[in-house]
């Protein structure tokens, strides 16, 4: 699997049912496995979840309906993995940063 970007993808939801809308925050990592297939994973709060996309996949929170429709409204890549190298020779983390970051709390998905 090659890693082709990492990126935070914000999605706007629609209740079908009710009309409640709100929005959330995803992690995303969009792969490819050498033969041009190509294939995304998305992370909420840190954990592995299904593509919002997908039919029936979001409930609404409101009514609990499963007919949600969901629109991509914004993204943001990682400037970890770009297309170019990275300028410079980049920093090793230290002990007490890399402990550090290993106790921070995830940020919520929905911001």
């Amino acid at each position: 699997m090659i890693l082709k970007e990492v990126s935070v993808e914000r999605f706007i939801f629609t209740c079908t049912g009710c009309g409640h809308a709100w929005v959330v925050d995803y992690d995303a990592q969009h792969v490819e496995d050498g033969h041009g297939h190509a294939r995304d994973y998305f992370f909420r709060d840190g954990l592995p979840c299904p593509d919002p996309t997908g039919p029936g996949e979001t409930i609404c929170p409101q009514c609990g309906r499963p007919t949600v429709l969901a629109h991509l409204s914004a993204r943001r890549a990682s400037p970890a993995v770009t297309d170019k190298a990275p300028q410079g020779p980049g920093e090793t983390p230290t002990p007490a940063r890399t402990a550090a970051r290993a106790k921070a709390p995830l940020l919520p998905g929905a911001q």
